[in-house]
């Protein structure tokens, strides 16, 4: 097939790249605003354009329209930015989105969309979140932290919609807390806001800084390897039938962990794989304090995965193997240069020369 991986350069997107070129079986286009990333990927006949997709509307409608499939992972995915910039969450996380689904349409090319665990929003009593029959529960509007939820879940109905009118072949995706080198990036010591926990928490390690427990560190997040990931978007590209028109949670149950657990694990293996105790002391600090006004939360349930182990994928790294490979990447010897700290966090670009992360 000829694949687009839109996004390519992120770091579910990047991953995605180095599995299909290593398996050498299709065509592999890829569109991003930086390819940092992907340095492992781009001698390899993977042709990669960089490019906001906001700015080149044309180029990305030719592109889809050759291709037989679309991988389509363009959104903003930092909590802080979900507050500080709401309507540049939505623009690009729904209204771009969208655009790219109406091209998929327009050329006939099938779709696998990358949603995300969030559209579950609040928890509610009930064992997991299931695909199928779960409720979907967010907060007033002035938490402006749900827009990215509402966001995705908006494009995940309308996604829904043209399937039922047969208008889009698609599978979503709705991933739970992926995790795995290359992941976000590296903050100053004491930073409030930015990426997401597994990042804050390693740039804390790193810098002797404060791993700070946002409301206590009391939610609950299930980790997957990105391996794991990987391994379930091979198994739906390679059932289109079965997976056509379906949405599939990607997560691992198993690895479920409240954040203060999160937080001595991550020190924990610190200290065993540098063989020095950590600096770093666990300090706990408010939502709206770390993230701005209008943060809220919610503590999430692990994902019901049984409809995508169906398919035959199973998630095969555990809790302490999925951090160590994620913290390794940091700790090698001679690789000082993926330790350096973003000064500056990524923040929005206006609408008309967007980010894609």
């Amino acid at each position: 097939m000829h694949i687009l991986v839109l996004g390519a350069g992120g770091f579910i997107g990047s991953h995605l790249v180095e599995h299909l070129v290593a398996r050498g079986e299709h065509q592999i286009v890829g569109l991003d605003l930086t390819r940092e990333k992907l340095s492992g990927s781009l001698n390899h006949g993977f042709r990669f354009h960089e490019a906001d997709v906001r700015a080149v509307p044309e180029l990305v409608n030719g592109l889809i329209g050759e291709a037989d499939l679309c991988v389509d992972l363009i959104a903003y995915a930092n909590p802080s930015i979900y507050v500080t910039s709401p309507l540049e969450v939505f623009n690009l996380n729904f209204v771009q989105n969208l655009r790219v689904a109406e091209m998929c349409i327009r050329h006939g090319t099938r779709l696998i969309q990358y949603s995300s665990a969030e559209v579950y929003g609040k928890t509610i009593e009930g064992g997991a979140y299931n695909e199928e029959t779960s409720d979907l529960i967010f907060g007033p509007v002035n938490k402006q932290r749900w827009i990215y939820a509402t966001a995705k879940l908006l494009l995940d109905r309308v996604l829904y919609a043209h399937g039922v009118a047969g208008n889009l072949e698609y599978t979503i995706v709705r991933p739970f807390n992926f995790i795995g080198p290359r992941i976000d990036y590296l903050v100053p010591p004491g930073s409030m806001g930015g990426p997401r926990v597994f990042a804050h928490f390693m740039s804390a390690l790193l810098g002797q800084g404060p791993m700070y427990l946002v409301d206590g560190g009391n939610v609950h997040r299930a980790f997957l390897h990105i391996a794991d990931a990987c391994a379930a978007f091979q198994t739906i590209l390679d059932r289109p039938d079965d997976t056509r028109n379906q949405i599939y949670n990607v997560g691992n149950p198993d690895n479920n962990v409240t954040i203060r657990e999160l937080a001595y694990l991550m020190a924990g293996l610190y200290e065993e794989l540098t063989g020095t105790p950590p600096q770093s002391p666990v300090v706990e600090v408010k939502g709206e304090e770390f993230y701005g006004p209008g943060y809220e939360d919610s503590d999430r349930l692990p994902p019901d995965i049984s409809k995508m182990c169906g398919l035959g994928w199973t998630p095969r790294h555990d809790l302490e193997k999925t951090l160590r490979d994620a913290m390794s990447y940091y700790l090698e010897p001679g690789c000082e240069e993926r330790r350096q700290v973003c000064l500056e966090p990524p923040l929005p670009q206006p609408m008309e020369a967007g980010l894609v992360i």
